[in-house]
């Protein structure tokens, strides 16, 4: 993706900063008619991810799809390439280095999903983060402000907070950490006025 459509999403994203956590064609549908600018694509098939997508570009969403999580899908080049031909997306997620380097190359924004359980899986990310930056960082859970800002101020790259963001106060706590933006799959953040 280029800077100016990068720039962009970015910009929207600060705007509304939750983004739906969609897994299924309903999520889909309910994340369309909400007022996120973002949705991540964490389910699906080779055989839904064509009109869940068609369904959210329509409704002028950015779309992103996670590569992990979606059946059908190979974790491999292939893979990536599918996606770039077929479904067009705004970006790929991963938790796989080389699949978010072939995405880029596709034109597609990436997202790296990082799990933190300790502060060593904090600085083995860090570590890999460094030798292979994506365009944003996806950090789990999303409860964790310290690790929000740590990353954030070490790499120098946006991120967002995702999983167990529930409550409206967990948005507010993320983005005080300075996350651009949150993923949830709770529909009641998908409405919210920030």
């Amino acid at each position: 993706m280029g800077p100016e459509k990068r720039s962009e999403f970015l910009s929207a994203v600060h705007q509304r900063p939750v983004i739906a956590a969609a897994r299924t064609m309903e999520d889909a549908r309910e994340a369309a008619e909400s007022r996120v600018a973002a949705v991540f694509l964490l389910g699906g098939s080779i055989l839904t991810l064509p009109e869940m997508t068609a369904t959210l570009r329509e409704a002028g969403k950015y779309v992103f799809i996670h590569l992990d999580l979606c059946d059908g899908l190979g974790r491999d080049a292939a893979a990536v390439q599918w996606c770039a031909q077929t479904l067009a997306p705004d970006g790929l997620i991963s938790t796989r280095a080389q699949l978010l380097r072939k995405a880029a190359e596709q034109d597609m924004m990436t997202i790296h999903r990082l799990f933190l359980v300790d502060s060593s899986s904090l600085n083995g990310g860090i570590r890999h983060l460094t030798a292979n930056p994506p365009d944003l960082i996806e950090v789990l859970p999303g409860l964790v402000p310290k690790a929000i800002t740590h990353l954030r101020d070490t790499l120098n790259l946006p991120v967002i907070a995702g999983g167990m963001v529930t409550e409206e106060r967990d948005v507010e706590q993320a983005l005080s950490a300075g996350a651009l933006a949150v993923s949830s799959s709770s529909r009641a953040l998908w409405r919210m006025g920030l």
